[in-house]
């Protein structure tokens, strides 16, 4: 069987043909070399593809059917549930611009063998794409508090997460085709898949919800072939060596905005939003990106003259308190979310004392006011904390506070007139390649300059259906009321672009 599907993939290939009644010219160019013979690792064979799929579907969706029959979703740790009303609503974003990329490389890429890998590259993104919308439909539906499942689109298009996630989203389209499949295919599928489609299901399974892991490890399994569609782009791309620089300066500025957006996530959502942790996300980093990427993966690439990505050693120093800053920055804007909070109790803070060293001096000092500012009638929001809120990265869309906010590597600097900040050198570095494609970003301390909190979650519509709750609630308590926008109208506080006010 196997010689007979290989006569048949060679078959296919050699059915190609030109032609001279319309136009072969792309309408798409890219500055890569590309030869037209190339290399599927995949024998792409689209019936037998349609065949495992459905296979893996019916698997799927009848898991969660009986997920459903025994009330799985209320039966997971709620700490974890709440916060899958965003991760649910992160994943449709990065899908459909990877379905478009596909369209885009199959018209500017003449070569057949990648061609077939592309393809079959676009139907699994469709699936993945409706596979998380389903998932995202069954919390709705039978999670007991569906506030937030319900909006999942519109709650992120503004939300200070969800700029960063359309940014690096849209990375994949803003560019030339071929650096956009570098960009998915090698530091999207074979870097970072893992940690996001491997460590989080297991985080989930941990914390009694096993719907996550069926569909995402489901996903996972197509993202073999997507690695192997990079490693057939890259491969075929290095036979001509005016490809080596090129390919060099993407790997550096997309493993820094993959490595920003993606550790910052993941390790939030496995260690402050998981009652039962896994191992700490910096000892999973150690083993996927660096045992697994840069030293098998890139190391087989550097007798072409590839090497390990330029900011890779900045971005392992920052990781030791990534997480920590992020949930520092996330829990203290939580009335601009739209999930509720848990914060950390004592079980948490003795696990991150004994994996981050430390933690407790830098960190402590903020939870110990934090828990103290959860009921609506003490009238206290954890913004008040803070002489000001940090600036946005007008590359990566993150808050400037990293690796730890009294050791920022944030820089603020004038382009044509007007004041935009950096988190870090290779932020910066990024945007100097392409000033033109950053420069119109518009963060929400821009946009709401000057507006009253309540109007923002207003505006952003983060209220409950009575039209008076909100959706996002700093705790997980139930000796006390939830927060409510007359709540946050009596505590007055403005949004303020930094930029503008505090530099």
């Amino acid at each position: 069987m196997a010689a007979n599907l290989i006569q048949a993939h060679e078959k296919i290939k050699g059915m190609e043909w030109d032609f001279s009644y319309a136009s072969t010219e792309s309408p798409i160019r890219t500055k890569f070399h590309i030869p037209k013979k190339g290399k599927d690792p995949f024998r792409h064979l689209i019936r037998d593809y349609m065949t495992m799929e459905a296979e893996k579907d019916d698997r799927q969706y009848g898991f969660l059917d009986g997920a459903v029959r025994m009330n799985n979703p209320n039966q997971a740790e709620e700490r974890w549930v709440e916060v899958m009303k965003a991760f649910t609503a992160v994943f449709p974003y990065p899908e459909y611009t990877a379905i478009k990329l596909m369209g885009a490389l199959i018209t500017a890429v003449n070569n057949q063998e990648l061609r077939q890998g592309y393809l079959a590259q676009m139907l699994d993104e469709i699936r993945h794409y409706q596979q998380q919308l389903a998932l995202g439909r069954y919390y709705l539906k039978h999670y007991h508090d569906p506030a937030g499942f319900d909006i999942p689109m519109k709650a992120l298009g503004n939300n200070l997460l969800g700029t960063a996630v359309r940014g690096v989203a849209e990375s994949f389209l803003a560019c030339d085709p071929i650096e956009g499949a570098i960009s998915l295919q090698v530091m999207g599928a074979t870097t970072f898949t893992n940690p996001v489609f491997v460590s989080v299901p297991k985080a989930a399974a941990a914390n009694g919800d096993h719907a996550v892991p069926s569909v995402f490890l489901s996903i996972q399994s197509d993202e073999s072939r997507h690695m192997a569609n990079g490693y057939a782009t890259l491969v075929t791309l290095l036979g001509d060596d005016r490809n080596v620089p090129l390919i060099q300066q993407v790997l550096d500025k997309h493993f820094w905005r993959f490595s920003r957006f993606v550790d910052s996530a993941v390790a939030l959502l496995t260690e402050y939003f998981t009652v039962h942790k896994i191992e700490p996300y910096v000892d999973l980093w150690k083993h996927w990106v660096i045992e697994d990427w840069v030293n098998s993966y890139i190391g087989k690439l550097e007798k072409f003259g590839i090497k390990p990505p330029r900011f890779l050693e900045e971005d392992a120093k920052h990781l030791q308190w990534m997480s920590h800053t992020t949930a520092m920055f996330v829990y203290a804007s939580w009335p601009l979310m739209f999930w509720r909070f848990d914060p950390p109790n004592e079980r948490d803070i003795e696990w991150f004392e004994k994996h981050y060293t430390g933690w407790h001096t830098y960190y402590g000092k903020f939870w110990e006011n934090y828990n103290q500012m959860t009921d609506p009638d003490a009238g206290m929001l954890p913004l008040k904390l803070f002489p000001t809120i940090p600036p946005v990265c007008q590359v990566c869309l993150l808050p400037c506070i990293y690796p730890r906010p009294d050791i920022s590597t944030a820089r603020i600097r004038e382009h044509n007139g007007r004041k935009i900040a950096f988190c870090s050198e290779a932020c910066e570095w990024t945007f100097n390649l392409e000033p033109r494609r950053y420069q119109s970003y518009v963060h929400l301390y821009e946009k709401f300059d000057g507006w009253n909190l309540a109007d923002v979650i207003r505006y952003l519509g983060y209220i409950r259906p009575d039209g008076k709750t909100l959706i996002a609630q700093p705790s997980l308590r139930r000796d006390c009321r939830m927060w409510t926008i007359d709540d946050i109208e009596r505590v007055g506080y403005e949004i303020k672009n930094p930029l503008e006010h505090n530099v």
